[in-house]
């Protein structure tokens, strides 16, 4: 199985190898693509150090799965030469990702065995969601409100060594991730609203997101209020996350854990669930993952799995 991975040097790209390193399906060493700046860059892999090469259109003759993560521009203008020469494209950026002909794909809610292209959400979107399928399941969600609390990490490895520049005094949390919408949200909110209606099959989900980034390292943290068809048992819900692949959930309504106790761990943690005492068919929680795992790289790889195991 030949594996391309496109932005390796980068954040999520690195761990994306990381992840790699531990499936037993890669059995050749991947190819390393980034863009000529980063041509030349060494990295290990499985105690083997690699040598990033420069992408270009002939990079991905013979590659089976190519693994994107090299932002939105380079991924419309490589993943349809990638398709072309055989590979599946599995991409991090937002190009694909609201694309009609294009799953996006989180393995426990909504596997696939597609070729061509598939899309990896948003990694805010992928944790949320991981916390309300089970609880759709049970209850049937009509509404989800949202406000996310993004580390650094998830805008690249500059955004970190800012935050690592910065004093005390100059740290601050704020109410804007990407460009503005004529509606007054920003594109990051949007994408949380309809990649999340998306990947549950729910195109008239009520939806609304405040995206924040706010001063640490690693690790999103989302404040969810859900409000659902039928009337919430509070039992029943930690029991429907507790059985989901992927989630933990905390017993107690007031146990949770916080990014920097899942960062390094693919597990979605939801805490602090509790019932919502105006209204019995709605209940609140926090919701952490760490952005470069389960947020981006180990989906993307899970996804790869799931097309080697399907012979795709």
């Amino acid at each position: 199985m030949k594996i391309a991975v496109l932005g390796a040097s980068g954040l999520v790209g690195r761990a994306m190898l990381s992840q790699l390193e531990q499936c037993c399906w890669v059995d050749e060493l991947p190819l390393l693509l980034t863009s000529n700046r980063s041509a030349g860059t060494k990295i290990d892999f499985n105690n083997q150090e690699l040598v990033c090469h420069a992408v270009n259109e002939d990079s991905f003759d013979d590659i089976d799965i190519a693994l994107f993560s090299a932002g939105g521009d380079v991924s419309k203008k490589y993943a349809p030469i990638a398709v072309n020469a055989g590979a599946v494209v599995i991409d991090n950026s937002s190009a694909f990702r609201m694309d009609s002909t294009v799953p996006l794909v989180i393995p426990e809610i909504n596997p696939t065995a597609s070729k061509g292209i598939i899309a990896n959400p948003n990694c805010s979107t992928i944790q949320i969601a991981m916390a309300l399928m089970p609880l759709h399941k049970e209850f049937g969600l009509l509404e989800a409100h949202i406000t996310t609390m993004q580390s650094v990490s998830g805008a690249g490895l500059a955004a970190q060594q800012e935050l690592e520049n910065k004093s005390v005094t100059e740290l601050d949390i704020i109410p804007k991730i990407g460009a503005p919408l004529s509606d007054g949200s920003f594109t990051e909110e949007d994408k949380v609203v309809n990649e999340l209606r998306k990947i549950m099959s729910l195109p008239e989900l009520g939806v609304t997101c405040l995206a924040t980034r706010v001063p640490v390292w690693n690790g999103h943290s989302a404040a969810i209020r859900a409000v659902f068809a039928n009337e919430v048992d509070r039992e029943k819900a930690v029991k429907a996350l507790a059985m989901f692949p992927g989630v933990g959930v905390a017993k107690s309504e007031h146990d949770f854990k916080t990014a920097t106790e899942v960062t390094s761990k693919g597990e979605v943690a939801v805490g602090r669930l509790r019932l919502d005492s105006t209204n019995k068919n709605a209940l609140l929680m926090w919701v952490v993952a760490d952005n470069l795992l389960k947020g981006a790289a180990l989906n993307a790889v899970q996804i790869a799995g799931q097309i080697v195991e399907s012979g795709s």
